[in-house]
């Protein structure tokens, strides 16, 4: 399931106890996916760092003797399995390559490159380890082993370690290259290759943490209203799009709805460039799950909500996260944004 669809934990809010609990955090849930380019040169890893992805990704490179690159798309994971795929990334000799995004344990699968390249725009984020329950000073431990395995420089791993797990620091390229990070700039033909935007909701809970408000609210409104119009074609195409991505068979994604997405991704992911002016973090998304649970409890639509359980049927999953969007939307303008971005990111824990 994307990162942004597991409302569980408000789930739990609505029918059970008014306590905020946080939600998973999306660095370890989301699937990871490989994927080799038509040629066979590039090996495309996305989602997260779980410890079953090793093996999974040895096992595609022993049978891809022509994979020359792979490609990082991925909010992190387990710090182990990320040593693990870095070292197989080096012994192969492979360069590595982000497009767009790259943070936390998959900056250290991005150092097992030959070369290191990120795309225009793209950015490496960093912070301190953390995993569910593992001590942090035994993860951090790792973390800190594993940069220093790779010669990064001590004032560059400091700032990692105090870099708290609810933030992430983002280096300049400057920087990047000063630490030795990357090593240049990539050639001209991987940025060609590689500089598109597949419309994967995942790319974009991370997003919404990041945008200002109005792009915010412009990125649910196009969701709502594609939950809207898939719901008229199908409530089983409408449960394959949120769950399988857009280009999921099951999902059928008409064109237009396919180039509103793309459009509404590629303008949230500019806006996201420019920052907000007050950092997301958990107590944030506490208080806006909390009011958003609150109206709904006032509107008496809490069983209009029962679609969002796990296991639940997916006829009854669309009307549920449609009529959450437009709760949601309906706010206040000053609350608005944050109970957008609570359940656009999956309860409101950034990584």
């Amino acid at each position: 399931m994307f990162v942004f669809l597991r409302l569980a934990p408000l789930m739990g809010l609505l029918v059970a106890s008014p306590v905020v609990a946080a939600a998973p955090s999306a660095e370890f849930d989301i699937p990871y996916q490989l994927r080799l380019s038509d040629d066979g040169s590039v090996l495309e890893l996305s989602g997260s760092f779980s410890w079953a992805l090793p093996q999974s990704f040895q096992a595609v490179l022993a049978g891809a003797p022509s994979v020359r690159m792979i490609r990082l798309e991925s909010p992190g994971g387990h710090v182990q399995p990320a040593i693990q795929i870095a070292m197989l990334i080096h012994e192969r000799g492979l360069d590595t390559y982000v497009g767009r995004f790259c943070a936390s344990a998959c900056t250290i699968a991005f150092l097992g490159g030959r070369q290191r390249w990120l795309g225009p725009g793209a950015r490496l984020g960093f912070h301190q380890a953390s995993a569910p329950g593992f001590p942090s000073e035994l993860v951090n431990g790792y973390l800190r082993a594993a940069y220093e395995s790779f010669r990064v420089p001590p004032a560059f791993i400091a700032r990692v370690i105090s870099t708290l797990p609810s933030d992430l620091w983002f280096p300049t390229q400057p920087e990047l290259r000063a630490a030795h990070y990357t090593t240049g700039d990539p050639p001209g033909s991987v940025v060609v290759l590689h500089d598109d935007w597949p419309p994967r909701l995942r790319d974009f809970a991370r997003l919404v943490l990041e945008a200002p408000d109005d792009a915010v609210v412009r990125f649910a409104s196009t969701i709502s209203d594609l939950l809207g119009r898939l719901q008229v074609d199908g409530l089983e195409a409408c449960w394959a799009f949120a769950h399988e991505g857009p280009d999921a068979s099951a999902a059928k994604l008409p064109i237009a709805a396919h180039d509103a997405l793309v459009s509404a991704g590629k303008e949230l992911a500019t806006a996201a460039k420019s920052g907000r002016e007050i950092p997301w973090n958990g107590d944030r998304g506490g208080r806006a799950v909390t009011e958003l649970v609150s109206v709904i409890r006032a509107k008496g639509i809490a069983p209009a909500m029962q679609g969002l359980r796990p296991g639940a049927e997916h006829a009854l999953f669309c009307p549920s996260f449609h009529t959450l969007l437009e709760v949601a939307l309906a706010l206040p303008a000053s609350h608005r944004a944050d109970a957008l971005r609570a359940v656009l990111s999956g309860g409101g824990r950034s990584i």
